[in-house]
């Protein structure tokens, strides 16, 4: 493993010289040692060299994977960008980490295991005790962590509205106050916008309109510069749910903006998919009236 060789290559593209690159971090002649394989560094060192060069630790080792991903990289990566209502990604992806487990034990890997087969087997049974009872081991030792990192905060973001209402809200505020440490860093703000919609859809199915609006009217006043198109259609749809359920009207239809922004992406698809969820919590309160 030549870390100095895949670095030099960086630098030189870069057109930077060694002592550059190495300047106030270490001396010319140690990190010339480095780049030819004759020594190494230790790792406070190796990232100041890669925050030197402006290329994160992540980006880095992907450079050095051929531009790819690593195996159980590419699995975490997989779950986090899946649509969880195609079974067929689904199964896909569990037996990948069937695969990758009969190799080697790895506690990240066993999660999205687990993840998998609670929406498999939400889809299948419509159950959301069987698909809770699955995902209770990482929810029970997440929750005995002291502090929640990144990847732990994207996993209970994934699972979060498994559980009842009162425990995600805990767990949301929870997440919000640590995400704050986050400042600026990566996708923290993403991040922050995926719990509070997440969460708005728990309260919905609590019937809690009041307290989900509250949460979509504030987070479209504080983060919609930050949102995707379909992460703010989606808060607009849902805005639409909780404003028909309360019996209330907006200045301009909800849904409608949801529907013109998607058509400006020609989005259909997930102009399909927000018709149902609002068909489906809003169609009891039609019935009943």
């Amino acid at each position: 493993m030549n870390l100095g060789k895949d670095l030099k290559s960086i630098r030189k593209n870069k057109t930077y010289s060694q002592v550059e690159v190495a300047s106030n971090i270490i001396s010319q002649s140690t990190y010339s040692k480095f780049e030819a394989g004759i020594r190494d560094v230790d790792a406070s060192i190796y990232l100041q060299l890669l925050h030197r060069l402006n290329i994160s630790a992540e980006e880095f080792d992907y450079i050095r994977n051929d531009y790819n991903y690593r195996r159980k990289q590419k699995l975490i990566h997989t779950l986090f960008s899946l649509d969880y209502n195609h079974i067929a990604s689904l199964h896909k992806l569990k037996q990948q980490t069937v695969n990758f487990l009969q190799e080697q034990r790895d506690e990240d890997i066993e999660e999205i295991y687990l993840i998998c087969e609670a929406f498999i087997q939400l889809h299948d049974t419509k159950s959301i005790d069987v698909a809770r009872n699955i995902v209770k081991p990482i929810w029970k030792y997440m929750s005995k962590y002291e502090q929640w990192y990144l990847n732990d905060i994207r996993i209970i973001n994934t699972i979060l509205f498994l559980f009842p209402a009162d425990i995600a809200i805990e767990f949301t505020q929870t997440v919000l106050t640590r995400l704050n440490m986050y400042k600026d860093f990566q996708d923290a703000e993403r991040l922050k916008i995926a719990f509070k919609i997440n969460l708005s859809l728990i309260l919905i199915k609590n019937k809690d309109y009041a307290k989900a609006l509250a949460i979509i009217e504030e987070s479209l006043r504080t983060d919609k510069k930050n949102m995707s198109y379909t992460i703010l259609s989606l808060h607009y749809s849902r805005e639409a749910i909780c404003r028909a359920n309360l019996q209330e009207k907006a200045g301009a239809n909800p849904l409608e903006k949801a529907h013109q922004l998607l058509m400006l992406y020609d989005d259909q698809y997930y102009w399909e998919l927000i018709q149902q969820e609002f068909n489906h919590y809003t169609l009891s309160r039609s019935n009943a009236d």
